[in-house]
């Protein structure tokens, strides 16, 4: 109801009736109490004393504000949904001087203990900082509610960066009961060939048979330069490969398969080396989660969103005021 409409709605209504509802409005939500006393009170039918609280909602004696905490970003949450047509977006304050991806670890963490179902597979990259910090937040849950958790790409590096990678598909499959599957391969491998070889191997095959079952993902989305434990993981490209596909447009990735800053898929020729979930397959999972912030790496989280690479988004607020704007144009 419009302003003007309360008004000539308040214009017709008797003042009697004006008082009676504005009384049990005050005994109902300034003096809290139950409907049927106020019927006790009032010598009045709870249904009346029901309807009368409704017409003082109409009138706008009664009007209901919703006061948002500092930090909380709900407005934007729902901006961003509504221009990339997400599921869901959380955002996360970027307070000066913490931890961004110890935050978005934290607001992601809760996400998944509230989201997750008994019924869920979820895949997961394991090569993030972030989604590090998203597990290590996590509680353990007193019931399983996960059937499975699936490494998404493969990873033979050095052996600090393999024992995070492995600790965080086993942490999280013993925080929600599920049944691990690991990725025992490199992510990039010298050639098709042995890609195919790889692919063949029993350990190596039923992880990759288990992509086809994904419900969630939980991803990180990558940019360049690679992050350290990227680097470490024995997945990163050389300098001269990341140059070059920074040259041919490419903004991002995630699980190796990189894109623009349309969301457009690269599809480059070392796609033909690697040992991950491809996008097609991707693509297909229901509910993919992306967890990134930071402005570094705003063009890879544009293109992950724009081309539905993700369609829940856990990011920071400085990031996300920024997707609301056009893309800058290149130099």
């Amino acid at each position: 109801m419009t302003r003007s409409s309360d008004q000539s709605s308040l214009l017709s209504t008797s003042i009697d009736q004006l008082r009676l509802f504005t009384k049990i409005a005050v005994l109902y939500h300034e003096e809290h109490l139950a409907q049927s006393e106020i019927s006790s009170r009032l010598n009045l039918s709870q249904a009346r004393v029901s309807r009368y609280l409704a017409r003082a909602v109409e009138l706008g004696i009664v009007r209901t504000s919703v006061v948002q905490p500092s930090g909380i970003y709900v407005g934007l949450e729902k901006a961003l949904e509504e221009k990339y047509s997400l599921r869901e977006v959380v955002v996360v304050e970027d307070v000066e001087g913490s931890s961004l991806g110890m935050r978005l670890g934290s607001s992601a963490a809760t996400y998944l203990e509230t989201t997750l179902d008994i019924n869920d597979f979820v895949g997961i990259s394991s090569w993030s900082t972030t989604l590090l910090a998203t597990v290590e937040a996590m509680r353990s849950r007193p019931r399983k509610n996960v059937k499975e958790v699936i490494q998404l790409i493969g990873g033979v590096g050095s052996p600090q960066a393999q024992v995070q990678a492995t600790r965080l598909v086993s942490h999280l499959a013993e925080l929600t009961s599920a049944k691990p599957f690991y990725m025992p391969a490199p992510g990039l491998v010298a050639n098709h060939e042995i890609r195919q070889a790889f692919l063949a191997e029993p350990a190596v095959g039923v992880t990759a048979d288990a992509w086809t079952r994904l419900t969630t993902l939980l991803v990180g989305i990558g940019t360049f330069p690679a992050s350290a434990l990227w680097r470490a993981s024995g997945n990163a490209l050389t300098s001269e490969e990341e140059n070059g596909l920074s040259q041919s447009g490419a903004v991002g990735e995630i699980c190796l398969r990189y894109f623009d800053v349309d969301g457009e898929p690269m599809n480059p020729a070392i796609e033909e080396r690697m040992i991950s979930i491809d996008a097609e397959t991707m693509m297909r999972v229901p509910r993919r989660i992306g967890v990134a912030g930071g402005m570094r790496k705003l063009d890879a989280i544009r293109g992950a969103v724009t081309g539905g690479w993700v369609n829940v988004l856990i990011t920071d607020s400085h990031v996300a005021r920024q997707l609301l704007e056009p893309p800058r144009l290149a130099p």
